[in-house]
């Protein structure tokens, strides 16, 4: 027992070698024993806000977590799946070639999760250690394709805006699944023997790849070039601008490929169920499982409202965020400590000579969990996690400050998402502003990087936001109307190609585009930086502009433009909110117009 005072507290002594955290924990179990007779009320999980989120480990830190005969199950379980499966052979080491240099096995473990944090399983994934193979002697080509997210997210509304059937499917291991094009040996996974052979002899065995292993250089190629196959095979031709969009005509179809899962959209179950059925049973043998509707595809939550209306959310995530950032039952009064706007007046800088961070949690963590949220879900808060995200390299106590007030905007909203109301006349729009140089800060006037523009726009289908974006422009622009122009240019690089993908699109499943006569509607607040889009004539102020910020100009052109741009004023100009902090007054009605709310 330990004396403390005129009391005698337990004592239990630990190793030399524990962890700060276990110290820490055991300090606390010694408190609640019996201090003055009776049980004390310290409850020490309020500290587990400063506890690693590390979810993901190593063979060697996973063998020291608590949970670790979980992971020895997921272990036997990946092992028992790839040999069922045929995708590697065993081999006496002395019958490769001698040239041949054998790459090791890697494990990979995590604690697979809900988007509301729940515990789903205990994964452990063996992967080929693709650092050790040489260009040119075990593999060639690398890439394969990832799905634009402006794709997904037109797909998912147009699956709701048309009231179109859909399924996702999500393939079972994967890369596995593809063949290998070269003969590859890895050594044995650590933590595994062959059978019947005693320990001292394991190293003499090698195992020969018959399939595709994660880890491999090639991987992700060789299953995309698979799966592409695969569609193409049962008709699908995919997209000229997005290659991870494939689309059936004959089916009336569209299959979305992300990495291993798929979302598929058509008007008929019955060809969709046909497809997945084909799949399964065609000469590919796809391994896959049915997720069901896409009603929660990434986490999003999508609830159909009345009068055609619906909402996507992503509360999960937002209560993840409040967890990590200590938000979540502190205390804090909602109407006296909540925020009513994500971003403070002034514009963050790199605040050198400012005061250091107070808190423990992962800053980097934190911008890329708001940066998925409002990438999906909540461009209301754009621009405010984007001016968060330039500093994760040092990031000062401003910044920490940033992160929390988005937060506390967050606590109180916490369930909101997206409302999407319909509107079939107004077609394809973009509303596109810019804030000059409005970082510039008098504490410190020669950083150059203060002087970006930030660009922001907003593009809608139907009235339904499909793709918004905040960001600082490349260069410093001389006036507010270059810094709009360049504005309307960075915006438009995107509406042409998604102008050519909606045609696409429009032949499997008729949308709501008006051909041959399809244009999509800019509006703009800036009447200089129409003037310069729409006309013929240069100034010299505006002559220096380059090239690429006029790669647009034939669109806008003829008796028949493909992009008509208007006046919109600035009270109504939806874009604004991605420029710049918004004040309390306006804010609520920006965010009625984009967000519904």
């Amino acid at each position: 027992m330990r004396t403390v005072g005129d009391k005698t507290m337990p004592c239990h002594p630990m190793p030399e070698s524990s962890r700060l955290l276990d110290r820490v924990m055991n300090r606390l179990d010694e408190a609640n024993e019996h201090v003055d007779g009776t049980l004390n009320k310290i409850d020490y999980l309020c500290f587990t806000a400063d506890v690693s989120k590390n979810e993901t480990f190593t063979y060697h830190q996973a063998m020291k977590e608590k949970d670790k005969a979980f992971f020895v199950e997921a272990m036997e379980k990946e092992i028992l799946d790839h040999e069922t499966r045929n995708h590697w052979t065993l081999q006496s080491r002395s019958t490769i070639p001698s040239v041949t240099k054998t790459i090791k096995a890697i494990w990979s473990f995590k604690r697979k999760r809900f988007p509301d944090g729940r515990l789903n399983k205990h994964k452990a994934r063996i992967c080929a250690h693709g650092g050790m193979q040489q260009w040119g002697e075990n593999y060639w080509e690398t890439y394969s394709p990832v799905v634009n997210a402006m794709t997904v997210k037109l797909l998912l509304i147009i699956a709701k805006l048309h009231k179109l059937e859909s399924k996702s499917i999500d393939f079972v291991l994967a890369f596995p699944q593809a063949d290998l094009d070269i003969d590859i040996w890895m050594d044995l996974p650590i933590g595994f023997e062959p059978i019947g052979v005693p320990p001292e002899h394991a190293n003499k065995y090698v195992l020969k790849l018959n399939k595709n292993l994660y880890g491999l250089k090639q991987a992700s190629f060789n299953w995309y070039e698979k799966l592409k196959t695969g569609l193409m095979d049962r008709d699908f031709v995919p997209s000229e601008i997005d290659p991870c969009l494939y689309l059936n005509k004959s089916k009336d179809m569209a299959v979305l490929t992300y990495v291993d899962d798929c979302i598929i959209v058509g008007k008929s179950m019955e060809n969709i169920d046909a497809f997945v059925h084909s799949m399964i049973h065609g000469p590919e043998k796809f391994i896959l499982t049915d997720e069901g509707s896409i009603d929660k595809f990434l986490g999003i939550e999508i609830t159909q409202r009345e009068n055609g209306e619906f909402e996507m959310a992503q509360p999960f995530l937002i209560n993840r965020i409040l967890s990590l950032l200590d938000l979540e039952d502190n205390g804090y009064d909602t109407s006296t400590n909540g925020r009513l706007t994500p971003a403070a007046a002034q514009v963050l800088n790199k605040d050198l000579d400012g005061k250091p961070r107070k808190k423990e949690w992962a800053y980097r963590t934190a911008v890329g969990m708001l940066s998925y949220l409002q990438t999906n879900s909540r461009p209301d808060i754009s621009m405010a996690v984007h001016q968060t995200a330039r500093f994760c390299n040092n990031p000062m106590l401003s910044h920490e400050q940033a992160i929390s007030r988005i937060g506390r905007y967050l606590r109180h909203t916490r369930n909101r998402g997206i409302i999407f109301k319909p509107d079939k006349k107004k077609g394809l729009e973009c509303f596109v502003d810019a804030d000059f140089a409005g970082g510039w800060n008098q504490n410190d006037p020669d950083d150059a990087s203060n002087l970006m523009s930030r660009t922001g726009f907003v593009i809608k289908y139907a009235n339904c936001p499909i793709y918004w974006s905040s960001k600082l422009q490349t260069e410093i622009a001389l006036s507010t109307a270059e810094a709009e122009y360049i504005a309307l240019s960075s915006a438009l690089r995107e509406v042409i190609p998604l102008m050519t993908l909606m045609k696409e699109i429009n032949e499997v499943i008729p949308l709501h585009i008006d051909l041959p006569n399809f244009y999509c509607k800019v509006w703009e607040d800036n009447q200089s930086c129409i003037a310069m889009a729409t006309g013929q004539k240069f100034t010299p102020r505006t002559k220096h502009i380059a090239l690429k910020y006029h790669h647009f100009r034939s669109f806008v052109q003829g008796p028949n433009p493909k992009i008509r741009i208007a006046y919109v004023h600035t009270e109504s100009q939806e874009a604004d909110i991605f420029t710049k902090p918004v004040k309390d007054d306006l804010f609520p009605r920006l965010r009625g117009l984009l967000l519904g709310w």
